[in-house]
């Protein structure tokens, strides 16, 4: 066995979308050059046909031929190995896709609860058959329209909806139908009746899901990790590749939606051994995850919203806050509430109705008092502060809300007792389930698209009302985090984030030009009253043009982004009913905008006499300033592919737009190139030093200094601040 790799930086690579294993193997003498110590995976394990991204998976213990296959996934291991490169792998052990291609759903369908996987996945068996809201429109209509049909063989029959065939039950009918054809309504009705799914429309029959979801994506269903044998199953071959010294690390895909997390970590840490795991946690700013977890630490986000707060300039913040108000959300809690509960009567009610059920079995009341069980079980997950509580896994119950009532109250005397009973641990795994995803989309996914008066905060692990923070409160931040977990993951950018960092530089600049802000708010703002839209649309259209100005294909992008934006802000427009004029009209207002912010000699209202120089010359400061302290931190810098250079970009699927590794960059991009390359060496030269090292940071002129120390050994980097004259020249008066 060889001596592990010490931990300088990871590199995170985006399988799919054109890049395979080969194309990872071919990328290693740049990792090499550029100073990194690990390439770090997206997930490579078979997926749905079509996957962009490899969540959706189907296989567990097989590598995607799509991306080569084994053979190109051992090959790649021995030339990372030989290049002084360890692997690290994102995994999933959350959630597989919910289709019939998944060869465990498939033997399911054909057996029901008899099936040797029928125990994997979280179904409410008892609820009535494995349903699959597929169907655009009534069975009958969808029959008529040619869009179902008999496939298969009379030993393995199959029915083919829109071409994908769904695996039937073995019965006297089937075989007939197989052999014989002849499906018409009353046939199909009946040969239905006998399976142990069901099909509907994809817009009526929420109701029928009887799995847990992730979040309230139906084509993926929850993973019962809790059992020891479904973990086995699942990460057999995730366990030979590390015990063979193929995979030096594991970063945990959310790890909030399992029953058990910290039960599902001891075990993963008994099947790897001293390999470091990561997870993909996000917590509030005064929230922290169990101590008693045997991980090295997150994934990152809970470090890139510090960097962002302490680069923020507060005059600005307060210039840009003002200038939205009227525009959006006066309250943003306030409307994260509204929106939580518009989602568990809606989107997430499947979610309200499986916690309800485990709150009545265990609270033992009858089922005359459903809908105020419900109706509890609402309220104390709409109010509640953090992602999620651990007491199904034996934490102690901490930072509960208030309760509202007897019910919340007996809800909350659950959660306290959930070690006593069995019916108690299940309610509170489920309810706890509950809170995570109802957080992420009620936050993440919605209020982050309309309380947008400064985008930077609108990110993963940020919140919309955070405030700066002063050198000393980000010090200290990072102090606690060489001595609690020094080999956290530092990142600034991944495939979830809502921006680029580089993108959010921008934004972040222009509150280094307050009255710049103040100008070019209020004429968005009418632009977007003279477009028909609300005026936050305007704020909103205004920097996601920032962001993008000089990209390439700017104006396509910020188009398609607008799309998405307003289908996750949920009330002009939904991803389940677009509201295809509004979109048009959003688009043509952010390419109106990214067009005027492109040149300085034609719009002098966006760009008056004195103001374009100063905001670029903090922009670019304020991208290395990042990169700079992402570097020079405790923890292991996580650089996502291509942000080596500058790199602008917006919320999937934008981010994982394809890497031009061996093209020409500008200027700015070989500065944060040659940055990265300089303080990745120094922090190969000494790692111990950068990762478990005294942190020390102080104001020096019109920058920072970063001092780290280790038993006798010293580094210190100087780090250029934006330093826009705030006096506001004339040009900006009036």
């Amino acid at each position: 066995m060889t001596a592990p790799i010490p931990f300088v930086a990871t590199y995170r690579l985006q399988l799919r979308g054109g890049v395979g294993l080969d194309d990872a193997r071919f990328l290693l003498p740049h990792l090499v050059d550029l100073g990194v110590s690990h390439l770090y995976l997206s997930p490579l394990f078979q997926a749905a046909a079509g996957s962009t991204h490899g969540y959706d998976v189907i296989d567990p213990n097989l590598v995607d031929p799509a991306l080569g296959g084994e053979a190109a996934f051992v090959a790649l291991s021995e030339a990372a190995r030989a290049a002084g490169i360890g692997l690290i792998l994102d995994i999933v052990p959350n959630h597989m896709a919910f289709t019939p291609e998944n060869p465990f759903i498939a033997d399911i369908m054909r057996h029901g609860r008899g099936s040797q996987f029928a125990r994997v996945f979280d179904i409410d068996w008892d609820k009535g058959p494995l349903h699959f809201p597929v169907l655009d429109g009534m069975v009958e209509d969808v029959l008529e329209a040619g869009s179902i049909g008999i496939a298969g063989t009379p030993a393995q029959p199959a029915l083919a909806i829109y071409g994908q065939p769904y695996p039937l039950r073995e019965t006297p009918l089937a075989r007939r139908l197989v052999e014989e054809g002849g499906l018409d309504a009353p046939t199909l009705a009946a040969l239905l009746s006998e399976q142990w799914w069901s099909a509907g429309d994809w817009r009526e029959t929420a109701d029928a899901i009887i799995h847990r979801r992730f979040f309230n994506i139906t084509s993926l269903i929850g993973v019962r990790q809790e059992d020891p044998g479904v973990f086995n199953l699942t990460h057999r071959w995730i366990v030979e590749q590390v015990r063979a010294g193929r995979i030096n690390g594991l970063r945990v895909d959310h790890i909030d939606g399992l029953a058990q997390p910290g039960g599902y970590l001891r075990r993963l840490r008994d099947a790897v051994g001293s390999v470091p795991v990561w997870v993909e946690k996000i917590v509030k700013a005064d929230e922290r995850i169990p101590n008693e977890w045997p991980i090295e630490g997150m994934s990152g986000y809970e470090f890139l919203a510090p960097v962002t707060r302490l680069l923020t300039h507060a005059p600005g913040l307060s210039a840009m806050r003002e200038a939205a108000e009227g525009a959006v959300p006066h309250d943003t809690h306030a409307e994260v509430r509204a929106v939580r509960r518009a989602l568990l009567a809606d989107s997430l009610a499947p979610e309200l109705r499986r916690v309800t059920e485990a709150a009545m079995a265990a609270l033992a009341v009858p089922r005359t008092l459903g809908p105020a069980v419900a109706d509890g079980v609402a309220r104390l997950a709409t109010a509640w502060p953090v992602y999620r509580a651990y007491t199904a896994d034996g934490a102690e119950l901490t930072g509960a809300p208030e309760a509202s009532g007897d019910v919340t109250a007996a809800l909350l005397d659950l959660l306290r007792s959930s070690s006593t009973s069995e019916t108690a641990r299940t309610f509170a795994a489920r309810f706890e389930q509950l809170t995570g995803a109802l957080t992420a989309k009620s936050e993440e996914d919605t209020v982050f698209f309309r309380s947008v008066s400064y985008l930077p905060f609108c990110e993963v692990g940020a919140e919309p009302d955070l405030e700066p923070l002063d050198i000393d409160g980000f010090a200290r931040l990072m102090q606690a985090r060489a001595e609690q977990t020094p080999l956290a993951l530092n990142t600034l950018s991944t495939h979830d984030t809502k921006r680029s960092a580089d993108a959010r530089a921008a934004i972040v600049a222009l509150g280094h030009v307050p009255e710049l802000a103040r100008r070019l708010y209020a004429e968005a703002r009418s632009r977007a009253v003279q477009s028909g839209l609300p005026e936050r649309w305007g704020i909103y259209a205004l920097q996601t043009a920032l962001a993008l100005r000089g990209a390439p294909d700017a104006e396509a992008r910020a188009a398609e982004h607008m799309n998405k934006a307003m289908r996750e802000a949920k009330d002009l427009s939904r991803h389940e009913a677009p509201n295809e004029e509004a979109e048009a009209r959003a688009g043509t207002l952010v390419k109106a905008l990214l067009s005027d912010l492109a040149r300085s000699d034609c719009c002098p209202d966006f760009w008056p006499e004195g103001t374009e120089k100063p905001f670029e010359a903090a922009r670019e400061r304020v991208i290395l300033a990042q990169a700079a302290l992402q570097l020079t931190a405790p923890g292991v810098p996580d650089i996502y592919q291509g942000t080596e250079w500058g790199a602008v970009s917006l919320t999937d699927p934008d981010n994982r737009r394809p890497v031009d590794w061996t093209g020409s960059k500008d200027d700015q991009s070989l500065r944060k190139a040659a940055l990265t390359r300089d303080l990745l060496a120094q922090r190969r030269a000494d790692p111990e030093l950068f990762a478990r090292g005294s942190y020390r940071l102080f104001e020096t002129g019109h920058g920072l200094t970063v001092t780290r120390k280790y038993e006798g050994r010293e580094f210190s980097w100087n780090i250029e601040l934006p330093s826009v004259d705030n006096r506001h020249p004339s040009s900006l008066q009036a």
